[in-house]
């Protein structure tokens, strides 16, 4: 019973720390796509881009991190643009 009860714990912990982690990354992604997307010369991208990037926010804002990623990831794929992300 120690050992479920100690894994459990160990678990939520590194779930927990996972969600930290990712949210700490949204605004670092959403930040480059905003200056990524202010050189894009495609109007009809940088609009897809801004709207994308929009939607990450409110997902971060929701707390919902790890689909804000995604969707910094999708933004930065319509705009041609190479995210940094922390290890």
């Amino acid at each position: 019973m120690r050992k479920l009860v100690s894994g459990v714990a160990l678990g939520v912990a590194i779930a927990f720390g996972a969600g930290v982690a990712s949210a700490g990354q949204c605004p670092l992604l959403i930040k480059q796509l905003n200056d990524g997307i202010a050189k894009v010369t495609d109007k009809k991208k940088a609009d897809e881009a801004k709207k994308l990037v929009a939607e990450a926010q409110k997902l971060h804002e929701g707390g919902k991190h790890a689909e804000s990623v995604a969707k910094c990831d999708e933004a930065a794929k319509v705009a041609g643009i190479e995210l940094k992300k922390k290890s």
